[in-house]
């Protein structure tokens, strides 16, 4: 009687510390989280971004507190910018931890939309909202979401390089043009213009402490060798290999073709800007560039029309049909641009 006791009572103390640990258990259990309610200090118009000012506050955002359900949770916030209309289907986020407002210069506003791939120098619509979560365990809750007109500028990009000093620019390092290794896997590449046949070299820095010349025209010599060399004036795809210790120059001529276009166009150089331009009526449609006349050399853009060029890359697109004023860059080596400007 004793021993049946004793077994109905520990029962008994079991069912309680569980039916307990049930109690402590949802008293932890989050709800739904309230949505902040976002703000921001941005007025009606566009945003225009300019490196000149790249170091000036440009807008701030502020939001209301975010709660779950119960006492001591820590909500963290994420401010998530995407492309208007992808219903933030791939968004740029800061996080914020516990702040609850943030404010931004010209230069990190600059560098999110980038991100994502807006067309630089022209108005492009991007969303804004707030992410509010305490864990990976609960649904994340958000904020209404603002929209904003940002005009971007280009951000250059410095890749690793060789610089090309030589008689185009009296010998001089610091202010030759460089060729770069975007993959920084040792080759190199840029497009330079030179007014005549002209001798140069390539320098690992902006100096003359090391250099790369040639014995046999087309290697490369580290710390030796004659000067490298082009025949004739114009503008000439150079690449570098310093790894096989190779190099070659393919002297080129750009035109546009496509759809958008009734004939292959040339396109004409400016050796102030360093741009190919052309001014021609397009149709509705798409176009590509390429040198030489030929596919070997051509650009197109990324997946997104963004201003972008990439070599290889897909038709740009021309969906109203008029009078475009049409520009090709490849003057920064891995930083290549192009532009239609309609008249």
């Amino acid at each position: 009687m004793k021993s049946l006791y004793i077994k109905v009572l520990t029962f008994s103390m079991f069912v309680l510390l569980f039916s307990s640990c049930k109690k402590d258990e949802t008293k932890i259990v989050a709800d739904n989280g309230t949505a902040p309610a976002l703000t921001t200090t941005a007025a009606a118009g566009t945003l225009v971004l300019t490196e000149e000012n790249a170091e000036a506050n440009i807008v701030a955002f502020n939001w209301t507190t975010s709660t779950f359900g119960f006492d001591g949770n820590v909500v963290s916030y994420t401010l998530q910018l995407g492309v208007a209309g992808k219903n933030f289907a791939r968004p740029v986020s800061v996080s914020l931890g516990s702040a609850l407002t943030t404010s931004m210069t010209v230069a990190t506003l600059n560098s999110l939309v980038n991100q994502l791939s807006l067309k630089n120098g022209a108005d492009g619509k991007v969303e804004v909202r707030i992410k509010a979560e305490i864990s990976a365990n609960y649904t994340p809750a958000y904020s209404n979401v603002i929209p904003l007109t940002v005009n971007p500028y280009q951000i250059i990009i410095d890749y690793p390089s060789l610089w090309v000093p030589g008689a185009y620019q009296n010998w001089t390092p610091p202010t030759a043009a460089k060729i770069s290794s975007v993959d920084d896997n040792k080759m190199y590449e840029g497009y330079i213009y030179f007014a005549d046949a002209s001798e140069f070299k390539f320098t690992p820095e902006p100096n003359w402490d090391n250099d790369y010349g040639s014995n046999t025209g087309t290697d490369l010599v580290y710390k030796g060798g004659g000067n490298l060399k082009v025949t004739s004036p114009g503008y000439y795809l150079i690449k570098a290999n310093t790894n096989a210790l190779t190099w070659s120059a393919i002297k080129t001529t750009w035109s546009v073709l496509g759809s958008a276009l009734n004939a292959e166009t040339p396109l004409t150089y400016d050796p102030a800007t360093k741009v190919w331009t052309v001014t021609k009526t397009l149709a509705a449609g798409t176009l590509k560039f390429r040198a030489n006349g030929a596919d070997t050399i051509n650009f197109g853009s990324a997946e997104e029309a963004n201003g972008k060029l990439v070599q290889n890359g897909v038709a740009i697109p021309v969906t109203e049909a008029g009078t475009y004023l049409i520009t090709f860059n490849v003057s920064i080596p891995g930083n290549y641009v192009y532009s239609l400007e309609k008249q």
